[in-house]
């Protein structure tokens, strides 16, 4: 076949930042400059079709894509789609005579494209992110004559992270996961575990308090349930949770996200599978800080082919779940009763009743007792003095706004069909409809996130489910959410 000197630049982009943040490094907008100058000049000037393709653009990336005219491909699967759409796009341009094929891509699935370009008498080059990461066979195909190949460190100088920040929030916040309290007397070796962590250099205790001065966040009570002889009495205390205000909730966001991830595939997730949901426009910069926090906790380990994987067995259902179900459970009960706060020891039945998380352990009274000692030192329950005795109250936790939004939200979307029952995938659709044009979703990224929300609602007797139906009956919790929209 005749070929002309028109340019195509094809860019698999979701492969290339795979590769660039698998290597420690970050996904910036000047990557998408180098590229096309590099194309341009390859292409004597006439680079006439660009394309990227990805499940989804960074804000920057965007912006620099639309200022060198490239189409941005939104495809639905990065590994299923975007080779596809690519192939297509590339024996589109072959039939209209272009003869210079930049390909920025190291997945194996081109390589029939490249000898078909080959063979047809076109100029290939390819871009790839890290040699490390290529297949022998997809190397062998670089060797073939009148095709040139090139790493983007040959065009672009790739840029580090700043050094990791959220070690030391993963750290506080797995210690309250594990029920330790942060203030107050030393227990539980706190230090000991911080330093083993490497998040403070040694165990002097100074240090730590120095921590969790530029990391706690301090709620002083006046009515604390405190024992005194038969009874509890409302005494002064200053309670210490972590501080996940100024942005450092999306780093809990990524932290969770990834560990239950990983917690639900034994064999592990490489950094490019795991650029998804909160981390699917990442610049790399908070996957790899949630990476680094998580293997310096010995929660995750990276083996030697690259993948991730957890090394404990009850991530699954991440830091946030757990919590929401306190929250849920807690907060419906309490607008039930019309009461402020309800006895304490009745919280392990009210959890127990329908469960935490799934599977067989859900009834489990010791993952019961452990989620609400979890509550408890994350600050979502605090233990108050009433009347002599001690009750659980619900806190304005910044960790439980997230189901607090989206239960409200799916109330005053479908309360006024109750008590008829919806079809499941209704309120699935209309929760993915609802998020798809936020920057921040209410309802997850996916539908592992959507369904969850429905599983904490159920379990704690907000809405019913199932036999892939749904009701939102009428609350007194719906109906307060309701007035202050």
């Amino acid at each position: 076949m005749a070929v002309g000197n028109k340019g195509v630049l094809l860019v698999d982009w979701d492969n290339l930042a795979g590769a660039i943040i698998g290597r420690g490094h970050l996904v910036e907008r000047g990557i998408v400059d180098a590229l096309w100058s590099d194309a341009t000049n390859r292409c004597g000037g006439h680079l006439q079709y660009k394309h990227m393709a990805a499940t989804k653009f960074d804000g920057s990336i965007s912006t620099a894509m639309a200022e060198h005219l490239i189409d941005d491909d939104v495809v639905g699967s990065a590994k299923e789609q975007a080779d596809i759409h690519l192939t297509v796009l590339a024996m589109d341009y072959l039939h209209q005579d272009c003869g210079q094929f930049v390909l920025v891509t190291g997945d194996q699935d081109f390589i029939p494209l490249i000898r078909r370009l080959l063979r047809d008498g076109c100029r290939v080059t390819v871009v790839y992110g890290d040699r490390g990461r290529l297949s022998p066979q997809f190397r062998g195909i670089l060797t073939l004559p009148g095709l040139d190949s090139l790493c983007i460190d040959d065009i672009y100088t790739l840029q580090k992270p700043p050094p990791a920040t959220c070690r030391a929030l993963l750290g506080l916040l797995e210690l309250q996961r594990r029920g330790v309290i942060l203030g107050g007397k030393e227990q539980a070796e706190r230090t000991t575990t911080l330093a083993r962590w490497g998040i403070l250099e040694n165990e002097d205790e100074s240090r730590y308090w120095a921590l969790i001065e530029s990391l706690g966040h301090k709620v002083a009570r006046t009515d604390a349930a405190v024992r005194v002889k038969e009874q509890f009495l409302p005494v002064n205390r200053t309670r210490t949770y972590v501080d996940v205000g100024s942005g450092r909730f999306a780093d809990v966001l990524a932290i969770d996200y990834v560990v239950r991830r990983l917690a639900a595939r034994s064999k592990g997730l490489t950094v490019t599978e795991l650029r998804a949901g909160p981390l699917q426009a990442d610049n790399g910069s908070r996957l790899l800080r949630a990476l680094d926090a998580l293997t310096a906790v010995q929660l995750v380990r990276r083996g030697a082919d690259d993948a991730y994987a957890v090394t404990v067995d009850d991530l699954a259902q991440g830091y946030l779940e757990p919590l929401w179900r306190v929250h849920a459970g807690l907060t419906m009960e309490c607008f039930r009763t019309q009461s402020r706060t309800i006895p304490y020891r009745r919280l392990p039945g009210l959890l127990s009743a329908t469960g935490v998380g799934q599977g067989p352990e859900k009834f489990n009274a010791g993952l019961v007792n452990r989620v609400l000692k979890y509550a408890s030192s994350a600050g979502v329950v605090d233990a108050v003095a009433v009347d002599g005795a001690r009750h659980a109250l619900a806190t304005n936790s910044p960790f439980a706004r997230p189901i607090e939004d989206a239960y409200h939200e799916l109330y005053r979307a479908f309360v006024g069909r109750a008590p008829s029952p919806i079809p499941e995938s209704e309120i699935l659709e209309y929760m993915a409809v609802k998020d798809r044009t936020r920057a921040e979703p209410v309802f997850g990224y996916d539908q592992r996130d959507r369904h969850r929300i429905l599983r904490v609602l159920a379990q704690s007797r907000a809405i019913t489910w199932r036999s892939e139906k749904v009701t939102i009956p009428q609350t007194r919790w719906g109906d307060a959410g309701s007035s202050f929209a």
